[in-house]
């Protein structure tokens, strides 16, 4: 095994960029990568190996409104369903710890909804999203 650092990161650690700009309206980001696994049977009752199908890739991320209007913006006809864009995620601790960056190729928004209701001082909007690799500690 490798050697590797204990250190766990804070939500003060990290830097987010979208589309080559970092992000400072950003309260949520999450993603999931999944893939198919199935056992492969044949003689007996116990299994041989596990196959492998395809990965699927989804997250959200969680923005300002003036952060979505920045994206909708650069969107081509202003449709954000349209955009495609990178997501580098670094955690970069100010205690000189190693900076850790992931990438997430190829993002689009699947769904967007804007609301707020008395009383909301800003308005978050979450947005559904699909990529299509993860790009480990670039």
């Amino acid at each position: 095994m490798a050697d590797y650092s204990s250190k766990n990161y804070s939500w003060n650690d990290i830097s987010i960029a979208l589309g080559g700009r970092i992000i400072e309206g950003i309260e949520e980001v999450e993603y999931t990568v999944k893939q198919e696994k199935a056992v492969l049977r044949g003689r007996g009752s116990v299994g041989h190996m596990i196959t492998r199908g395809n990965k699927d890739c989804e997250g959200k991320i969680t923005l300002w409104q003036s952060e979505v209007e920045a994206m909708i913006k650069d969107a081509p006809n202003n449709d954000i369903l349209a955009l495609n864009f990178d997501i580098i995620w670094s955690f970069s601790p100010n205690d000189g710890g190693a900076t850790i960056t992931d990438v997430l190729t190829s993002c689009e928004v699947k769904e967007y909804k804007k609301g707020m209701k008395q009383g909301d001082q800003n308005m978050l909007v979450e947005l559904p999203i699909v990529f299509l690799d993860i790009k480990h500690q670039q």
